[in-house]
């Protein structure tokens, strides 16, 4: 039995190997290959010497990709293999040029439990079980 199995088995991984190879299955590329954002404006105002400073410091460190969004809906910017720094800034940059400022969120102060609110969560916990709003 064990080794009808593990036949079974290999058989199932020479055929994912065959279809690999004869281009059936695509290789998908990793989640870090690229990141992008869609932002709403021409490609046109993204390129050039007109292009905003930040994009032109991640062009010089990265490869960038300045597209159409798919269904007309502005332009595409990707980075190949961006950092977690370079990626931050790629969405203060779609945030700037949409809403002309980036949002930041600054740390919440600390506060200690009321009596009241200590008991309000097990309370919120049994009404949420019980489906009740």
């Amino acid at each position: 039995m064990r080794k009808l199995v593990l036949t079974g088995v290999a058989a199932g991984g020479l055929e994912l190997a065959r279809r690999f190879l004869r281009g059936r299955m695509k290789a998908r590329p990793g989640p870090s290959e690229w990141f992008a954002v869609t932002v709403g404006l021409d490609s046109g105002e993204l390129s050039g010497p007109d292009r905003p400073p930040e994009l032109a410091w991640l062009a010089e460190r990265h490869e960038v990709r300045v597209r159409p969004a798919p269904g007309g809906r502005g332009s595409e910017i990707a980075l190949r293999r961006p950092s977690g720094r370079d990626r931050e800034l790629l969405r203060g940059l779609k945030q700037r040029l949409e809403t002309g400022e980036v949002l930041r969120v600054e740390g919440q102060p600390e506060g200690h439990r009321t009596p009241a609110g200590r008991l309000a969560i097990p309370v919120a916990r049994q009404l949420m079980r019980r489906g009740v709003s």
